[in-house]
């Protein structure tokens, strides 16, 4: 099996709980690093692609060069139609190569949520196993809209779009993926964000705290829906 290609774009996110169940179940994957300018594998080098989040915005990448070189790589990988998973900023460059807006949302979301799946995200294997509503951990400023084609499959109270899929690829805003131990960490040195929307480091941990358990189960079951649902390997 070539390896599950994970795009980390920012140092302190990384791909958390998703490297849990890949080696748990003896899966190949390879780990670039975005920030540090590392170069991207070919694309058919590699089984699928998970694309994980990033502080800057997707509606201004053409301002970070290494951004505008995984803006491209994304581009490449639609072409193609291989299986692709973008989490919150993975998922809005997803949505700008589908030539979809990522734009402010009306409202900051950061902590522990609920999120509902559609009608259509109940009927798509991709959630299979999931119950609905479920909670998710957020920790973002923009939002992207559904691209042509594409169907929403969750949607949320205080950000509407929530997940979508096209064929092979798809977007989630949220951050299944992220490690109990890495929340305070994304606490300070966002602290500028939490003061924002008048939240505590202490609230952002204890929310995720009392879910972490049922957000890590959920995320093993939508990794092996989407490698499953998207025939990787």
């Amino acid at each position: 099996m070539k390896p599950i290609l994970i795009i980390q774009n920012c140092k302190i996110e990384s791909p958390g709980t998703i490297t849990d169940y890949l080696t748990e179940n003896g899966l190949p994957y390879q780990i670039i690093h975005t920030y540090n300018n590392h170069d991207f594998p070919a694309v058919e080098s590699i089984s699928s692609v998970i694309n994980l989040g990033c502080p800057e915005s997707a509606s201004t990448y053409e301002q970070v060069p290494y951004l505008k070189n995984l803006y491209a790589f994304v581009a490449r990988i639609v072409r193609t139609n291989k299986p692709y998973l973008g989490i919150c900023f993975g998922a809005q460059i997803l949505a700008r190569v589908l030539g979809a807006q990522v734009i402010k949302n009306e409202k900051m979301e950061i902590g522990t949520y609920k999120v509902t799946l559609t009608d259509e995200g109940k009927s798509d294997s991709i959630f299979e196993g999931i119950n609905s509503p479920f909670n998710v951990f957020h920790w973002h400023a923009d939002t992207f809209k559904i691209p042509f084609g594409a169907e929403l499959l969750a949607t949320g109270v205080d950000c509407k779009n929530q997940a979508f899929r096209q064929n092979n690829l798809i977007g989630i805003q949220f951050h299944f993926e992220a490690d109990i131990k890495e929340i305070p960490t994304w606490c300070d040195a966002y602290t500028d964000e939490l003061k924002l929307i008048g939240k505590t480091k202490e609230q952002v941990i204890s929310e995720y705290e009392s879910h972490f358990e049922s957000i890590k189960s959920n995320n093993s079951k939508f990794i092996g829906n989407f490698l499953k649902v998207t025939k990787v390997g």
